[in-house]
């Protein structure tokens, strides 16, 4: 007896598609094909693009992270007159350069991100980087148009945005910084 092998067809394959995984099968044809295998797990951070967010992200931390490169000094002068205990001053501008050479790494590791045809999100990361870029772009204006554009904000100086910036946030985490003190386990 001759036995017959019938030639499958689109509608046997869907049949199995339903029987094995009926959570697939119940979704749209059109989106099953062009769904790609490294997105699988990812569908649901397509929707969280906010590049305009990011910009400003971007742009704050790389503008402060340029203040703090260029004016070492006036960041000490804050840090001591926020409240740091003077022994301590060394470590917070020891952590702080540690800080702009990590958020450097990021920025690059972003560039690569918007590079990536893979990547996914990359409107973040475009955000990021184009407010990097104008960070960099405001940090090379000249003083008079940055001191100018401070006094129409109501602030006099660089240091007047940091000095109100922590002020707000002392009052939010109501910390005094001169009762900090270092501890040390071991004994003496």
């Amino acid at each position: 007896m001759r036995r017959v092998f019938k030639k499958q067809d689109r509608n046997d394959f869907n049949a199995r598609i339903k029987r094995l995984d009926p959570a697939f099968a119940t979704t749209p044809a059109k989106e099953r094909d062009d769904r790609k295998p490294w997105e699988l797990g990812k569908r649901a951070a397509r929707g969280t693009t906010k590049p305009l967010r990011m910009t400003f992200l971007g742009f704050t931390a790389a503008l402060i992270s340029l203040y703090a490169a260029n004016n070492p000094e006036t960041v000490r002068d804050l840090l001591v007159r926020s409240g740091w205990p003077l022994q301590f001053v060394h470590y917070a501008m020891n952590g702080i350069a540690l800080l702009m050479i990590g958020l450097l790494v990021f920025y690059l590791a972003n560039v690569l991100r918007c590079i990536n045809p893979r990547a996914t999100d990359r409107g973040n990361a475009a955000g990021l980087v184009v407010g990097a870029i104008a960070a960099i772009g405001v940090n090379t204006l000249d003083q008079s148009h940055i001191l100018s554009g401070l006094q129409y904000a109501g602030f006099e100086s660089p240091g007047d945005v940091l000095t109100y910036a922590q002020a707000r946030t002392s009052e939010i985490a109501k910390i005094d910084w001169t009762s900090v003190v270092a501890v040390s386990s071991s004994a003496k």
